[in-house]
């Protein structure tokens, strides 16, 4: 994951990854097969983990409000505290390997079916479709980890990164409740 996260699938060899394991060359081709597989076992076990904090609460027999804020403020955490994944996922749209992997498809699959599944209930507006509306969080999130530092340099804010963190994830939790709920007063 390291060398992944700090070279690119381009940048790493199996000669570096085996130097790094203590492993041999051939025993790490022997149980992978390529290069190739390994980063994809990589991508899976980071993807694993965040398909389970993402839709683990929204599986669980809690409201809807709470099941989205748990889910919400865990996608902010795992985006937060997993430099590698960010690292990855930068990687591989600077790299052109965005394939995406088995767990991130069940992700999108389980989280457009959710909304939809709102939508049937009158919940969430039929106005937007779930995929954009997706989309908005991931990239949201994903942008406020790249620029954070940036506006608080550049704006002069006295905020600490955590106390900014808070500011945006309740705004931004407020904003989509307006979304969600097709209004703009609680």
């Amino acid at each position: 994951e390291k060398l992944f996260a700090d070279k690119g699938f381009n940048g790493t060899s199996i000669a570096m990854i085996s130097k790094a394991s203590s492993l041999s060359d051939g025993l790490i081709l022997y149980h992978f097969k390529s290069k190739e597989n390994l980063y994809k076992l990589v991508i899976e076990r980071i993807s694993a983990h965040y398909l389970e904090v993402v839709t683990g609460p929204l599986e669980k027999e809690t409201s809807i409000e709470e099941a989205m804020k748990t889910s919400l403020i865990g996608a902010f955490n795992f985006w937060k505290n997993d430099k590698t994944c960010q690292r990855l996922n930068l990687w591989a749209y600077l790299e052109n390997k965005e394939d995406k992997s088995a767990n991130e498809a069940r992700l999108v699959e389980k989280l457009a079916a959710y909304f939809k599944s709102l939508q049937g209930k009158g919940i969430f507006s039929a106005d937007i479709h779930p995929v954009v509306f997706l989309t908005m969080i991931i990239g949201s999130i994903q942008f406020w980890f790249r620029y954070k530092k940036h506006f608080l340099k550049i704006l002069n804010l006295k905020q600490t990164g955590d106390e900014f963190d808070n500011m945006f994830l309740n705004q931004f939790a407020l904003m989509l409740q307006s979304i969600i709920y097709n209004k703009t007063e609680k």
